[in-house]
C-alpha cells in the first residue's frame, strides 16, 4: 500500500480522491477538516503563510509520526498552509521516510503579487531539494493544463473535474508500475533526473502534458493496449516501437512497456524528467525585466 499526504484544500482534495482507490493509505492535512483522527489532521485557520511557519508544531509532528518508510506529498504553493510544508517535511526526512513531492501549479495570473511570490519561491525550492536528493523527486502539474484537458466544466464541480484528469492518471500509471509488462526497455531514469511530469497521448497522436516542460532529457512511454488487439492487430509492435524512436535525439532518451488490458480504448501515458529546475514563461520574462 502506497502512503499519500496531502496538504492543505488543494492537496486534500486530491487525495481524498485518490483515497478511493485500494492501493493507498491517505494522509490528510486541512483546516477544513472538522476533528483530528488517525489519517485526519485539522489544521487551525490562520491569517497567512508566516503565521503557519511559526506555528507550534508539536502535535502535528506527534501525528505525522505514524508515517514511515515513504510518502507522496500533495500540495500547492499557493495555499496559506504551505507554510508548514517546509517543517514538516524536514521532520520526515529526519526520520529517513523517502518523500516524494506531487506540486499543483494554480493559474498563477489571477493570484496577487504577494501570492505569485509565494507560489514561486515554494515551487522553486521544492524543486531545489529535489535536485539536491533531499527529495526522491518532484512532479509538476499545472491546473490550467488539467482544465485544457478536462474540457467543459463548471463552476460547482470545476476543481473536482480538473483533479479527475490528474487522478484517474496518476493511479493507471502506479498499475503500471506495478504489473509486469509483456515487453518493455525501462530503465531508472538518471539520478539527476529528479523533476518531472506526466501527460497522456494517443498511439499516433502527440503527448499532452499535465505541465509545460522544457528541457526533459528522458522519456517513458506506457502502453495500456486491448490484449485481444494485442493478439490480432498485425505489425502493432512496429507502430509503437517506430513511435518511440521517433522520439530519441542525441540529448532525449526514450523507453517503453505494452501493457494489457481488458478496455476497448487504447491508453498510452507518459514521463518526461529533467535534471533542470522548471520555469514557467512568466518567470522567464520577470526575470529579463
Amino acid at each position: 500500500m502506497k502512503t499519500i499526504l496531502g496538504i492543505g484544500t488543494a492537496g486534500t482534495n486530491v487525495v481524498s480522491q485518490l483515497a478511493q482507490y485500494k492501493v493507498y493509505q491517505s494522509y490528510t492535512i486541512c483546516t477544513e477538516t472538522k476533528k483530528t483522527t488517525k489519517y485526519k489532521f485539522n489544521l487551525p485557520d490562520l491569517p497567512g503563510p508566516e503565521e503557519y511557519e511559526q506555528m507550534d508544531m508539536t502535535k502535528l509532528h506527534k501525528w505525522a509520526s505514524t508515517i514511515e518508510k515513504e510518502c507522496t506529498v500533495f500540495l500547492c504553493g499557493a495555499s496559506n498552509s504551505s507554510g508548514i510544508t517546509l517543517r514538516l517535511l524536514e521532520k520526515l526526512h529526519k526520520k529517513g521516510v523517502k518523500i516524494g513531492i506531487v506540486y499543483f501549479m494554480p493559474e498563477i495570473d489571477v493570484l496577487s503579487e504577494e501570492k505569485q511570490l509565494q507560489e514561486r519561491t515554494c515551487r522553486g525550492v521544492l524543486q531545489n531539494y529535489a535536485r539536491s536528493g533531499i527529495f526522491e523527486n518532484i512532479c509538476l502539474i499545472s491546473n490550467v493544463e488539467l482544465e485544457a484537458l478536462a474540457g467543459n466544466t463548471n463552476v460547482i464541480d470545476y476543481y473536482n473535474q480538473i483533479n479527475h484528469v490528474f487522478t484517474s492518471t496518476y493511479y493507471i500509471l502506479d498499475v503500471f508500475k506495478n504489473t509486469k509488462a509483456i515487453t518493455s526497455t525501462f530503465k531508472r531514469p538518471k539520478e539527476s533526473c529528479r523533476v518531472y511530469t506526466i501527460g497522456i497521448s494517443g498511439i499516433e497522436s502527440e503527448e499532452k502534458l499535465f505541465f509545460p516542460f522544457n528541457q526533459g532529457v528522458e522519456m517513458v512511454y506506457y502502453y495500456g493496449i486491448n490484449e485481444q488487439k494485442l493478439k490480432t492487430e498485425e505489425n502493432l509492435f512496429r507502430t509503437l516501437t517506430d513511435k518511440v524512436k521517433s522520439k530519441i535525439t542525441e540529448e532525449r532518451k526514450v523507453s517503453f512497456g505494452i501493457f494489457p488490458t481488458n478496455y476497448e480504448e487504447d491508453y498510452v501515458y507518459v514521463e518526461i524528467f529533467s535534471p533542470k529546475i522548471q520555469q514557467i514563461i512568466v518567470d522567464i520574462e520577470e526575470e529579463i525585466e
